[in-house]
C-alpha cells in the first residue's frame, strides 16, 4: 500500500513540477503574421515584462517570462 502511494504521489508531484518558465514566439516559416509577434513582444515589454530576441534562432524570434 505504502509502495502505490508514494509512486502515485510522485507521479503528481513531477506533473506539478513541469511548468513552462517562458513564452516562445516562433518567427520562421510557422509563422505566417510577423506582426502580431511584433505586437505581442510590445504589449509584453509595455506591460513591464523583460522580452528577448533571439536572433539567429528560428528566424529572429521572441521569448518572454511566463
Amino acid at each position: 500500500m505504502k509502495k502505490k502511494f508514494f509512486s502515485i504521489f510522485f507521479i503528481l508531484l513531477a506533473f506539478v513540477q513541469a511548468r513552462a518558465t517562458f513564452i516562445f514566439i516562433p518567427m520562421d516559416e510557422t509563422q505566417t503574421n510577423c506582426l502580431k509577434a511584433y505586437g505581442i513582444a510590445y504589449m509584453a515589454i509595455k506591460n513591464g515584462i523583460g522580452v528577448e530576441w533571439l536572433l539567429n534562432y528560428r528566424g529572429g524570434s521572441f521569448t518572454f517570462y511566463y
